[in-house]
């Protein structure tokens, strides 16, 4: 009799075909069909067109999967209802065991695991041990649940107490928001519970049970999504950016270029100025997450500068720090809907105060420029309209600067009450409002 092999109920596979790996999958004896996180799917000219994942999650692969061989199928969804879905071919490495089946291309953005392997994976092949996680596949799982609360000792008696009740031995850990550190740096993105050094990411389970910071919570959770970690309540992913802290972990994980960030509570944020220099350089931009406008905003140049900000912070101010980007100055693109409408360039101007010769806005706009839209570089509206949809933000005014050296544009804010009623040209604005809610009216 062939010898099965054993797997546990969560294991790591790999698209070798497509050179992904390390995706967290789902191993399930109860469903027939094995499926993948698959979007933008679509048939065109007799094949089939999808990316693997999406935007938002770290597996997105963007270059599209053009396949001739394919099926259809129906499956149930939880109402009940029947639903049309393709299915491809596809080998999937588990281990060192690469096995082509067919897989169903799912929408598995609300599943906590991208991937489902079902019986026609198992069959034959393996042998689920129900007790155990990442048997063959590789994927570092701690069995350890993080807690988030302002109680940690009696959240901790209370845990002592579900200990005794675990089939599956689990090591609980309490932590605060204050003992977090979050670094926005593209696909090397990570959020570090200070306490133990450990990732976020790393956690066999989260669990936010106090909601006093929801800022440092929803990007917490922003992040948890983003690497397929599972973690409760899911409205922390769904809420609305309040500070820079959750819109530029929001825009990062969609693959949406923002400077490389730092954010934590001032009081561990200010022990780590030297690592800040290493990570930063100098200068490098210090700004109060919740403020706009430039206040509360300094481009840092020496370690007494950094000192002084944080220093004279009030108690609930939370800062973070910004890569600075070298630029000959910023456009404020107007979105109205999914439409550029306006675009306002800024040039660089002097500033009294040193610590704020980064921001380019004078008293009176006096550097202010309507730039026709047609001279605005495609890649730049591009991003705009990009980051306004990611934010879900039909009316936004996004900030954006190309650093001069590399020729990369960055984005700088996204605004969801962006000046009209004063400022430059409020008559172009004034048309610009008049003709979005035309369109809307209209469709």
């Amino acid at each position: 009799m062939k010898e099965l092999l054993r797997i546990g109920t969560i294991e790591s596979v790999s698209l070798p075909d497509d050179q992904i790996s390390g995706i967290p999958a789902k191993v399930d004896t109860g469903a027939d069909k094995s499926s993948i996180w698959a979007s933008n799917v679509r048939l065109h000219g007799g094949k089939l067109k999808f990316n693997f994942f999406a935007p938002g999650s770290v597996f997105y692969h963007e270059k599209p999967v053009v396949s001739t061989v394919f099926r259809t199928t129906t499956v149930r969804n939880s109402f009940g209802h029947k639903e049309f879905r393709y299915k491809i071919k596809l080998t999937v490495k588990i281990g060192n065991h690469a096995l082509t089946r067919w897989f169903t291309l799912a929408d598995r953005s609300h599943n906590t695991y991208p991937v489902l392997l079902g019986k026609n994976f198992l069959k034959n092949k393996f042998i689920v041990d129900v007790s155990q996680k990442n048997l063959i596949g590789g994927l570092s799982e701690t069995n350890k649940v993080l807690i988030f609360t302002k109680y940690p000792e009696e959240v901790g008696d209370f845990l002592e107490k579900a200990k005794l009740h675990n089939e599956v031995p689990l090591t609980y850990e309490c932590a605060d928001y204050d003992e977090l550190v979050y670094h926005i740096d593209g696909a090397a993105t990570q959020v570090i519970n200070t306490q133990t050094q450990e990732d976020l990411a790393n956690y066999s389970f989260t669990y936010f049970k106090n909601t006093h910071d929801r800022e440092f919570a929803a990007a917490a959770a922003e992040y948890l999504n983003y690497k397929s970690r599972p973690f409760a309540n899911h409205e922390f992913s769904d809420y609305m950016s309040g500070s820079k802290l959750s819109e530029y972990m929001r825009l990062n994980c969609y693959g949406l270029a923002v400077p490389q960030t730092f954010c934590a509570k001032t009081a561990l944020l200010k022990s780590r100025y030297a690592e800040l220099m290493t990570k930063l350089g100098l200068p490098f931009v210090l700004k109060e997450i919740r403020s706009d406008k430039g206040k509360n905003n300094y481009l840092v140049q020496k370690q007494q500068d950094f000192d002084d900000i944080l220093k004279a912070a009030p108690a609930d101010y939370d800062y973070l720090a910004q890569q600075y980007i070298e630029n000959d100055g910023f456009y404020r693109i107007y979105v109205m809907g999914k439409e550029v409408d306006l675009a306002i360039w800024r040039s660089p101007s002097a500033h009294k105060n040193r610590l704020k010769t980064h921001l380019n806005k004078p008293a009176g706009s006096a550097n202010a420029t309507n730039v026709p839209l047609n001279d605005v570089a495609g890649e730049a509206q591009d991003l705009a309209l990009g980051a306004a949809n990611c934010l879900n933000r039909q009316i936004a005014g996004v900030d954006l600067l190309q650093d001069k050296v590399t020729g990369k544009w960055y984005i700088l804010e996204v605004n969801n009450d962006p000046q009209i009623r004063s400022g430059s040209f409020v008559n172009d604005k004034a048309a610009m409002v008049a003709k979005y809610f035309e369109r809307e009216l209209n469709q």
